[in-house]
């Protein structure tokens, strides 16, 4: 082009092409724009956006914490339904500098959790491909299941500092502090809009913090409560290894601890019995009647929240809850007015209708996306067939229809991996802070366990994948601090032995 040009006119052939190519974007955004379609234009958006961030890996991260984890709030407000789709693309696009960084890592620095999980993507693809059913179940099914499986891949290979894991920490924290704010505004006024206290748990089911309060019901308050649970677990973890002060301690677990009781959650209890056997187990092992009081101590506050619960948050007896959560969760009685399963059923369910004439579905699934209960387009070929059922009332439910008894194990795989990395790195490690981190991922990790057979939120919703793929990331990370720790204290331990073989014996 520049011998065809005259030579004072001295183009560069790069510059025209970026001249082209700003051209044609304009003039696809310009269509984009036309079409008064808020998905395609946010997709459009993101891609400009997108690219401009690949080389930002930090600041992709900050956001789709701030984003995934704070925009429910606003979920019912014009122009905010879209910014879910914007951060499952922002988790998207941290898959690719991980996997280019992947193909350079050797595998024995890999933790087996991280090897596991994608091994359940590759299974999982291989499996919708070989029940292939449409491409928009297929692409539905990928976003729900992995779309932020970049972010923790991004945390375990990409060179991220300590001082950001530090002010993501921070930042985490900040934002379980605000779900106190959150879920008081939602008590006071939108439990009221929902009928009032007088409707028990139909009405305050709506207070779910941050994390998307819904006025029709179906609010993710079992989300919130893993979330406030994680936290204090790490500062109770962190605070009983000396590394936080009692009265801040005190203080943070107390505005974590208003939220939860301020919504009706029944299993909260559990998972507060849970987490507390977790974090104590150790200490209860080796010295039972030493820890004895506090064991009792935690029944008590378990059994206290419980009373309040019953009485004043739902305006009943023991007996009848009781005898209603086992009717609804165990019994005949379908989990809502529109839905014939409840979860134990939905198990069932899937069991009876397997058989000899179709092993691969049973062994294999149909494929992602398939058990997706919708009215609209994106529900799965296998939902459609039970729309008022219910079978993807739990994630372990939802993964036998989608990925059956094989990818069922294989995702649990994942957890049970991660447990036992995080138990060897808490005893291994010399880092006082390290080991409280660990004790507390293991009672997260418990947490999401408890999740797979309670919702299907950690294979839905994206702040729990949020949650669970940080935990995930984040334990990657401590695990290649300490590899690095212990190469570097061997690699100068053999040193010094050399160097003291070198030197010659003077007697």
């Amino acid at each position: 082009m520049n011998i065809l040009l005259p030579r004072h006119w001295n183009l560069n052939v790069r510059a025209v092409l970026a001249v082209l190519g700003m051209g044609v974007c304009a003039v696809a955004f310009g269509l984009l724009a036309v079409t008064a379609n808020p998905v395609l234009i946010s997709l459009g958006i993101g891609l400009i956006g997108g690219m401009m961030l690949l080389g930002m890996p930090q600041t992709t991260v900050w956001m789709i914490f701030t984003l995934g984890l704070l925009s429910g709030a606003f979920i019912s407000f014009p122009g905010f339904s879209r910014i879910p789709w914007i951060v499952s693309l922002l988790g998207m696009l941290l898959l690719l500098p991980a996997l280019m960084k992947l193909s350079s890592v050797r595998s024995q620095r890999l933790p087996a959790f991280i090897w596991i999980a994608l091994l359940f993507l590759i299974y999982s693809l291989v499996v919708t491909v070989l029940r292939w059913d449409s491409l928009g179940e297929f692409l539905a099914g990928f976003k729900r299941y992995f779309q932020m499986y970049g972010l923790m891949l991004a945390l375990t290979l990409l060179a991220f500092t300590p001082a950001d894991f530090s002010a993501w920490r921070k930042l985490l924290v900040g934002i379980a502090l605000l779900q106190f704010p959150f879920a008081l505004y939602e008590l006071l006024i939108l439990v009221p809009q929902r009928g009032g206290m007088t409707l028990s748990s139909a009405a305050s089911d709506v207070v779910a913090g941050t994390f998307g309060a819904n006025l029709k019901g179906g609010s993710p308050n079992s989300v919130m409560v893993i979330y406030l649970f994680t936290a204090i677990s790490f500062f109770v973890a962190r605070w009983r290894a000396g590394l936080m002060e009692t009265t801040r301690f005190a203080l943070l677990v107390l505005l974590c601890l208003l939220p939860i009781g301020m919504g009706e959650t029944k299993i909260a209890l559990f998972m507060l019995l849970l987490v507390g056997m977790v974090l104590l187990r150790a200490d209860i092992i080796s010295s039972p009647v030493r820890y004895l009081s506090k064991v009792l101590m935690l029944l008590l506050l378990t059994g206290a929240l419980g009373y309040w619960y019953v009485t004043v948050i739902m305006g009943s007896s023991v007996s009848e809850v009781i005898a209603s959560t086992i009717r609804y969760n165990y019994g005949d009685q379908g989990y809502s007015q529109v839905q014939i399963l409840n979860r134990f059923t939905s198990l069932t369910f899937w069991g009876s209708r397997q058989g000899l004439d179709d092993p691969v579905g049973m062994l294999l699934g149909n494929g992602l996306g398939s058990s997706y209960t919708s009215q609209n387009a994106m529900a799965g070929h296998i939902g459609m067939q039970y729309l008022h059922y219910g079978i993807n009332l739990t994630a372990a439910s939802t993964l036998l229809w989608d990925t059956g008894i094989f990818g069922l194990l294989l995702f649990t795989g994942i957890f049970c991996s991660a447990w036992r990395a995080a138990n060897q790195l808490r005893r291994q490690s010399a880092d006082a802070a390290t080991r409280a981190d660990a004790l507390a991922i293991q009672a997260a990790i418990s947490l999401f366990l408890l999740s797979i057979v309670y919702s299907d939120a950690i294979v839905n919703l994206l702040a729990m994948e949020i949650m669970y793929t940080y935990v995930l990331g984040y334990l990657a990370y401590l695990m290649r601090q300490h590899n690095s720790r212990s190469s570097f204290v061997v690699g100068n331990i053999g040193a010094a032995q050399a160097v003291k073989k070198s030197v010659p014996h003077r007697g």
